[in-house]
This record gives C-alpha cells, sequence and structure tokens, in this order.
C-alpha cells in the first residue's frame, strides 16, 4: 500500500514538473523578435543609452543621431569602444546582436 502511494506521488511530481516546464517554454516563445529585441536592449543597454536612445550617461552616444551602417553597429555591440564595454559575452549569440543592432536602428529619428 505504501509503495503504491510512493508511486502514485512520484508520478504525480514528474506529471507536474513537465507541464510546468512546458508552459515556461511556451510563454518564452511567444516572445517576437521586437519584443526580445527590446528586453535585451533595456536590460544592457538602455542604463547608459537611454530607453530612447538619448540618456548619453557616462559619455553614451545618443543612438537617436547615429549613422552607422548595421555592421558598424554590429562591431560596436560586440567589441565596445572607450567607455563602453564589449557586450558579446552578455548577449550569448548573433541572433541577440542582431537584434539589439536592430533595435538600435529603430532609434533613430
Amino acid at each position: 500500500m505504501v509503495l503504491r502511494i510512493l508511486t502514485f506521488f512520484t508520478a504525480s511530481l514528474i506529471v507536474f514538473s513537465c507541464q510546468n516546464t512546458a508552459s515556461k517554454e511556451t510563454i518564452q516563445a511567444q516572445e517576437t523578435p521586437a519584443e526580445k529585441a527590446a528586453s535585451l536592449y533595456t536590460m544592457h543597454c538602455a542604463q547608459c543609452h537611454g530607453e530612447d536612445g538619448k540618456l548619453g550617461s557616462s559619455g553614451a552616444k545618443d543612438l537617436s543621431k547615429s549613422q552607422l551602417t548595421d555592421q558598424e553597429i554590429i562591431q560596436m555591440i560586440k567589441k565596445g569602444k572607450n567607455a563602453m564595454p564589449p557586450m558579446e559575452a552578455l548577449l550569448e549569440n548573433q541572433k541577440n546582436i542582431s537584434l539589439v543592432a536592430k533595435h538600435v536602428k529603430g532609434l533613430r529619428k
């Protein structure tokens, strides 16, 4: 009897944990590329550049006035410049870097 109760309890935990993981993955999968780009920008860039790109904290450039090409933006994100640290490791992969670069371009006037 005790063995049946333990088996039922264990099976219930496995089913519950699988459902919980699936729902987290579904929520993450529902995030659009634009939402992910904005989230990454807010997390890693907005402290110095501001949400609108105009903050200029710690010598950060006004991104709304940027004339950099796509490749120059990507290079700047990856390697940094002056007080801006390299963001390549923080953004983890080329897809995230490209998303942030696209978001930065969207801040232009």
